[in-house]
């Protein structure tokens, strides 16, 4: 594995460690974004998958999807 090389022209070494340190952060924002990003998707597939098996029985006669509908602002305020 390559090591970086840093060229800091007028950079002290406490102006160096603070730039690394927020890199670092910025680095590990990114890292945890990508995960989420994947179970995101992930998630997506599985309602796809839900949706494609839900629309491929047809919609004759009575269907029993697995979510119960949310109530109508009419029915809710009685």
């Amino acid at each position: 594995m390559q090591q970086p090389y840093l060229f800091n022209p007028g950079m002290n070494t406490e102006e160096l460690e603070q730039w690394l340190s927020q890199q670092r952060l910025h680095v590990a924002c990114y890292n945890n974004l990508l995960k989420e990003k994947a179970a995101l998707e992930e998630r997506l597939n599985e309602v796809n998958d839900s949706i494609e098996k839900l629309s491929s029985l047809g919609f004759e006669g009575e269907l029993s999807f697995p979510c119960s509908p949310s109530p109508s602002p009419a029915n809710a305020q009685k």
